[in-house]
Formats: C-alpha cells, structure tokens, sequence
C-alpha cells in the first residue's frame, strides 16, 4: 500500500500499489470492494500512489507509471482521466500525491517534472509552479501534496528533506523541516 484517504463517513480507501488496484474498507477495518489491475486502459493501473476524495463522492487516483490522473465514483465505477507522459501544461512525469481544495481544484505532485500542477475537478489545466532546485518555491522530487483548511499547499519532497508551504496561488510561504536525526 502506498495512499490512504477517509471518506466522511469513515471508509478507508487504499492504494494498493503493487498489485495495481485501489481496496475499500469499512471504518473497522471490514474489507469491503477492490477495483483495478494492471494495465493502461480506462481504470487499469501501473502503480497508483496518491489517492483523494471529495466531497461529491469522486475517487481521484495518481496512476504513476501511466502518467495520468484517473477519477472513479465511490464504488470504483471509473469516470474520467486526464494526463499524458512528458512536460508541458497537464503532462506528468510520474505523478505521485493528489490532493482536492474545498471548491474541487486538484493539485498534483508532478514527481520528475519538480512541480505542482492545478486542475480543475474534470480535468481541466489550470496553473502549475516549482521547478528542478533546491531554493525558495523550487522542488526535488515531490511526492505529496497536502491542503490546510485555509488553502495553504504543503508539499513533500524526499531529495531537498523539507515540507515547504505555498500560498494557494503558488507563492512561496514557509520552509518547515531539515535534515537531522529528530
């Protein structure tokens, strides 16, 4: 397993990334459903990572190695994807977290573009920011993104080992973390 998202109602949906499908569990832990296999076609994987709900009931997956977004309904029934392999505006290299703002935006960990990208809730390219670095709004490697309840984006990156914080705009905010043995 790699993601993890909780419904409202206390189902736990998990990236099962090895095995190329998502699995649902009730909040006791109960197995519930899986859906997905191997594969590129229309709610196939080649390992999900990130995984986010949203308030409407859409399941929104990063299919890392297919260098998409896929988006499912809440039982797995597969909706829409955007995405293709390269780097140019709603491209992925390897996209790895996902995340959803109040009003339904999707914000992408971009992992080997070093940057994040901005869709609306179908799809749609809005904005992206970062690039190849390790200064100020510059990004190694991201790997998740996260987002405060007032629209601050948070970001993980493994190679730069700090959780820098971003407006929601994309301006640079706050660099928490560093290497050390705490």
């Amino acid at each position: 397993p790699y993601g993890v998202a909780l419904s409202d109602t206390g189902q736990v949906y998990v990236t099962d990334r090895n095995n190329d499908r998502i699995q649902r569990f009730d909040a006791d832990g109960n197995y519930e459903t899986k859906w997905g296999s191997f594969g590129t076609g229309d709610g196939e994987f080649d390992w999900p990572y990130g995984i986010a709900l949203s308030d409407t009931g859409h399941v929104y997956v990063a299919d890392g190695f297919n260098d998409r977004i896929q988006r499912f309904d809440a039982d797995g029934n597969y909706e829409t994807q955007w995405g293709s392999s390269g780097t140019g505006d709603g491209e992925f290299k390897y996209p790895y977290g996902v995340a959803l703002s109040d009003t339904g935006q999707v914000y992408v960990a971009d992992r080997n573009n070093d940057r994040i990208q901005r869709f609306d809730a179908d799809g749609n390219y809005e904005t992206q920011w970062g690039s190849s670095g390790s200064g100020d709004g510059e990004f190694n490697y991201p790997y998740s993104v996260a987002l405060s309840d007032t629209g601050q984006v948070y970001v993980v990156e493994i190679s730069n080992i700090h959780i820098p914080r971003l407006t929601g705009a994309g301006k640079y905010a706050y660099d928490g973390g560093s290497f050390g043995s705490n």
